[in-house]
């Protein structure tokens, strides 16, 4: 049968940590060979003192990476997993307590090297201002109900086969978030590289975890993370497809144009959200961040 790794990077989210945890280990007990791995990326809030309530727990591991960036912790967690399937989970989930049946499901299949499921808002209302389509700005991931194969999962949970992850390689330190930076990318880039090397990704409805994004809903979060992602994926193109850099250079540029002529206008709020998202990737795209 699978083992499982279940790593979760964390930084300055204590009380969020703690309920993941929780969450875990009320849904799996010792019902399964598992481990919970808590990569701590420097954190300086209470997050010590927390993971001390979870060290008496046989399931439970507890690592400190000094590299700053959720890139060097989730490849601390890639180091240190002891057991085959890496599981990638958000440090402010909740799981669904189907989680693990279905893996076994899904693992026992030699074929499946790297599948994802549902991100879905913890008892929350996405507000009317944010269309469907960029639900991803703040960490909702829903393709439907059907079992099917993707080019895109939520960092926030994929789950891979550890021999899958030796040879795709590391994350890229230069994406991903550093801190209270919202700089992202590194999962885009990491299966971009995956599909290149001939891996199917798969995306599983059944594979649920309840996402606390509270603290998201708000454009102030969305449009700053909508200008960090544009930043990410200039450096990932740059990297792998100086054609679909040049396309979307020009892309940007139409953009910028459209807002200026509509979109500041525009008298729809979705309609305006739409167009100042795009301005606002188009503008880290074109120029970055700094």
């Amino acid at each position: 049968m699978p083992s499982y790794s279940l790593i979760i990077c964390t930084y300055n989210r204590s009380s969020f940590l703690k309920e993941t945890i929780e969450s875990i280990w009320g849904c799996f007990g010792i019902r399964y060979t598992y481990e919970i791995l808590v990569i701590d990326n420097n954190s300086t809030d209470a997050t010590a003192a927390v993971v001390e309530g979870f060290k008496h727990l046989p399931v439970f591991t507890y690592i400190k990476e000094l590299k700053q960036g959720l890139s060097h912790a989730r490849n601390r967690g890639i180091k240190e997993a002891k057991y085959d399937i890496l599981v990638f989970l958000d440090d402010d989930i909740d799981i669904h307590e189907g989680y693990l049946d279905r893996c076994e499901q899904l693992f026992t299949d030699q074929d499946v090297q790297i599948v994802g499921g549902k991100v879905l808002p913890h008892r929350v209302e996405v507000p009317d201002w944010l269309s469907p389509k960029y639900y991803y700005l703040v960490s909702i991931f829903d393709k439907g109900d059907a079992l099917i194969r993707t080019e895109k999962l939520m960092g926030a949970n994929y789950a891979m086969r550890q021999k899958a992850a030796l040879i795709i390689g590391w994350y890229d330190p230069k994406l991903g978030r550093k801190g209270n930076n919202l700089a992202g990318g590194e999962e885009i880039d990491y299966l971009n590289r995956a599909r290149s090397l001939n891996y199917t990704i798969w995306y599983d409805p059944s594979l649920i975890v309840y996402h606390k994004i509270n603290n998201k809903l708000n454009r102030e979060y969305v449009f700053g993370y909508a200008r960090q992602l544009g930043n990410s994926e200039r450096i990932i193109d740059l990297q792998q497809s100086k054609l679909k850099y040049v396309l979307k250079i020009g892309k940007a540029f139409l953009m910028l144009f459209a807002y200026g002529v509509y979109g500041f206008y525009a008298p729809d709020p979705k309609q305006r959200t739409y167009f100042k998202i795009n301005q606002l990737y188009s503008l880290g795209y074109l120029g970055g961040t700094s």
